[in-house]
């Protein structure tokens, strides 16, 4: 049987029910700033007493008020339910009504299930609670999926957004028809096509990008791009060398026999940067057995593996050897991305 809100949430009110990880880590980590044992002896003097006394008390209150901001703060903006959506242009449709922009246009909320649409001339920004806003851009269409508790999601069925989010990650989630955008602190464009095609560009922070088996990580400056059946295609730079994107589209949703495919490879491969290093780690890890040992000796050339990570390894694609050789490539650690990919 489904709990309510109230069952499911009532260790955050009164400390019965089932232990909220989220709370209990804030507790541990926030309880450190208590006071522990009794107070210092003091001398007597009345005045000196009062100060300390008020310095001591201080801190605890301190201690008590970071809690309650903290466990505040989750309970507000985690917990919060719905979004609303402030029109910037033109006339959103808002469930089926349309909500004139202007001076004097209303605030309309979005609560689950609830669908936003954008024609020609139409522009809206949606504020997902308090983690961060969605800028909706014309003919655009979506839904609200979840709204609150440790999940924010919609689903983006054609058009364009522009997404920046504050809170920590993993909190946003965006579907779309072939992939689903995972924030991991960042800003963003998200485009998807009439087919379902999607084409992803961060700004600022990462996104994991995850479908079909796939699971592409995107840092600032990087595009990915998806399709329906095929999932997330290889991550590259948008600054990569002419003829990059064009050639991983091919490698990464055409056909094995494409006659394309041996000339994509090679320039794939010859005209990699140091900072394409990006694209060939995610390389080791798809295409044939030969392509991947020809992505691995390129790959060694920019970035040298480090120590006890051997070939035999990384072709047999073992996790641990790919993500101490990533941890080498200068785009964070594999270990700050796997712990935010783990559900909170």
């Amino acid at each position: 049987m489904k709990k309510t809100e109230e069952e499911e949430h009532a260790y955050l009110w009164d400390g019965s029910g089932e232990p909220d990880p989220e709370i209990v880590r804030l507790e541990t980590l926030l309880g450190q700033l208590r006071q522990r044992g009794a107070p210092p002896e003091l001398p007597i003097r009345k005045p000196a007493r009062s100060r300390a006394t008020w310095a001591i008390g201080s801190l605890s209150a301190a201690a008590a008020v970071l809690l309650v901001a903290a466990i505040g703060w989750y309970a507000v903006v985690v917990l919060s339910r719905g979004w609303t959506v402030q029109p910037i242009a033109g006339t959103p449709i808002v469930d089926g009504v349309r909500s004139p922009s202007g001076s004097g246009a209303t605030t309309a909320r979005l609560r689950v299930g609830g669908r936003l649409e954008t024609d020609a001339v139409s522009r809206a920004r949606i504020n997902i609670g308090e983690i961060g806003r969605v800028d909706v851009e014309p003919n655009t269409e979506l839904q609200v999926v979840e709204a609150g508790g440790r999940e924010h999601r919609m689903s983006l069925t054609r058009g364009l957004i522009h997404a920046r989010i504050w809170a920590p990650p993993k909190l946003f989630f965006v579907n779309t028809p072939s992939a689903t955008a995972i924030d991991l602190g960042c800003e963003y464009t998200l485009q998807v096509d009439e087919d379902g095609a999607g084409l992803i560009r961060v700004s600022l922070g990462w996104v994991s990008f995850e479908g079909s088996g796939r699971e592409s990580f995107i840092p600032e400056g990087a595009v990915g791009r998806t399709r329906p059946g095929a999932g997330p295609g290889t991550p590259y730079y948008a600054d990569a060398p002419s003829g990059y994107g064009e050639a991983l589209e091919v490698l990464d949703f055409n056909a094995p026999d494409d006659p394309r495919r041996a000339a994509s490879f090679d320039l794939v491969l010859t005209s990699a940067r140091r900072l394409d290093a990006l694209t060939l780690w995610h390389l080791l890890s798809r295409g044939t057995l030969a392509e991947r040992e020809r992505v691995y000796d390129r790959l060694a050339e920019l970035v040298p593996p480090p120590a006890g990570v051997t070939r035999e390894a990384v072709l047999k694609k073992d996790q641990s050897a790919l993500d101490q050789w990533w941890d080498t490539l200068g785009l964070d650690s594999a270990t700050w991305w796997r712990l935010w990919k783990r559900k909170l």
